[in-house]
């Protein structure tokens, strides 16, 4: 696989043509990464949840909040941190700047 960086300078395009490249691809990266966000953030409140029912020992409802309250926060994560990169990656396709 050819890194995405080599493909503009590669095929003859200019040098902004090859920042577009870099900073779409910088965007990318980052929508990759809310998946891996978004997973951490329902483990997170699992974890948590667990760790209330070991502590008071009321099995499963402290599981089932956390693991409830966890997809609540990366769901509302991932929305919106997919929304600002879509927003960022149309600017860079435009080749605006705000």
């Amino acid at each position: 696989m050819i890194p995405p960086e080599r493909g503009p300078r590669g095929s003859g395009g200019s040098g902004s043509d090859g920042a577009r490249a870099r900073r779409e691809t910088s965007i990318g990266w980052r929508m990759a990464g809310l998946g891996l966000q978004t997973s951490s953030e329902v483990v997170a409140g699992a974890l948590i949840g667990w760790g209330i029912d070991r502590w008071l020992d009321s099995a499963p409802k402290g599981l089932l909040f956390g693991g409830i309250a966890g997809i609540a926060v990366g769901l509302t994560t991932l929305i919106r941190g997919a929304m600002k990169a879509n927003r960022e990656f149309d600017d860079a396709r435009r080749g605006g700047q705000g």
